[in-house]
């Protein structure tokens, strides 16, 4: 049976709600005009989950980097409209349900 990370779900919820305060501070500053900050929150953030992930024993194979990289994108080069979304927790979601699954899977040769 393949292993998994060392995150319990306990742990995947903590992570998740810090970035669910992330985002509602993101949204904070949009709304006071101190929009200006949030690229550099978003760049923060994506290096901080990716070496979250490689030191915990998250496997970062081709999908978890690209939700990494996306919500990453979408935030940094995201308008007003995108920028509100709640992209950082939405992808915290993702890598757990996807570091779950490596769990419960069997090693494919494909």
């Amino acid at each position: 049976m393949p292993k998994s990370s060392k995150v319990s779900n306990t742990e995947w919820g903590l992570v998740i709600g810090a970035l669910a305060c992330v985002d509602g501070a993101q949204v904070f500053l949009d709304i006071v005009f101190f929009g200006w900050l949030n690229p550099l929150i978003d760049i923060m953030v994506g290096a901080s989950l990716t070496l979250y992930c490689f030191l915990r024993g998250v496997k970062l194979d081709s999908k978890k980097a690209l939700s990494i990289l996306g919500s990453f994108l979408i935030e940094l080069v995201g308008t007003q409209t995108l920028d509100t979304l709640p992209l950082w927790s939405l992808d915290g979601i993702a890598l757990m349900l996807l570091d779950k699954a490596d769990g419960k899977l069997p090693n494919l040769p494909i």
